[in-house]
């Protein structure tokens, strides 16, 4: 999993930037298999005025599926971080579930037709 965290209008030091990587890296701990690719994007909407301004968007590139993006709007760059790493974790497993809930039996060839008043038992 590539991971990308890009700071505009904040200024993040290298402690702090470690920590979000270590953060992610966390989140997406179990569902690494199916991500290529992350990027957080951290941004001071209204500049030095403060209130609830710093926007996170997190964009997760999974294989198979459309970009999972994700942003949230804290007063705080770690809460903004912290809900919007949550907020696309929780969405990336939905998505995964449904995916694997959707996909259709394939017959293999060579299965006999099962026509409808018949009942198949395959074995494994």
């Amino acid at each position: 999993m590539e991971l990308t965290i890009t700071d505009l209008n904040v200024d993040i030091n290298s402690e702090n930037m470690s920590l979000i990587r270590e953060k992610a890296r966390k989140v997406f701990n179990k569902v690494c298999d199916n991500i290529q690719k992350v990027t957080i994007t951290i941004n001071d909407i209204n500049g030095p005025k403060g209130g609830k301004d710093k926007l996170c968007k997190v964009v997760l590139f999974v294989r198979g599926m459309p970009d999972i993006v994700v942003t949230d709007n804290q007063s705080s760059v770690s809460s903004a971080v912290n809900v919007a790493l949550s907020r696309a974790r929780v969405t990336l497993i939905k998505k995964l579930k449904r995916k694997q809930k959707n996909m259709p039996n394939l017959a293999l060839k060579g299965e006999p037709d099962v026509h409808q008043n018949e009942k198949a038992s395959i074995t494994f």
